[in-house]
């Protein structure tokens, strides 16, 4: 399945200027895990087929697109912390800057997973006010429909 997003719209939607996060930086792997690992569970398949195809421009662009990017960064924050190369896995950081503890990246990981979700929940619920409007969806195949995880219990 094609990626609803590209690397330079993770740069721009999930990263600030200053984190300076370039398209180069986004593995489209790390997108297309993304999606299937926390979109088409939710939406299903022939829903993202649709926002490919382009139908559903203003939900896609509205909150579909910023919950991938935003899935996707989440994904992206351990390589970012760490690098790997001939010395190894190797921490990051420079003379200017200092790496990141385990518990302040855990915390912003939770905290861009929090969002996300927030975005792919307001979808849901555009999608399924107006069930006539998105005939691909079909809320059966919606796994929060069976399952769900709020703060870290299983509900």
């Amino acid at each position: 399945m094609e990626n609803l997003i590209s690397p330079e719209e993770v740069a721009s939607m999930a990263f600030a200027p200053l984190d300076h996060v370039t398209p180069d930086d986004v593995n489209p792997l790390t997108i297309s895990v993304a999606q299937e690992r926390f979109i088409v569970p939710i939406l299903g398949e022939a829903m993202i087929e649709a926002m490919l195809r382009g139908d559903y421009a203003d939900l896609t662009d509205t909150y579909v697109s910023p919950a991938l990017a935003l899935y996707t960064r989440a994904l992206m924050m351990p390589a970012l912390a760490l690098r790997t190369g001939a010395a190894g896995v190797v921490k990051g950081g420079n003379q200017y800057l200092d790496a990141a503890t385990e518990n302040e990246l855990r915390s912003l990981r939770r905290s861009t997973l929090a969002q996300a979700t927030t975005l792919l929940r307001k979808a849901v619920a555009r999608v399924e006010s107006a069930p006539d409007r998105y005939p691909e969806y079909d809320a059966r195949m919606n796994i929060w429909r069976r399952c769900r995880i709020d703060g870290g219990a299983v509900v």
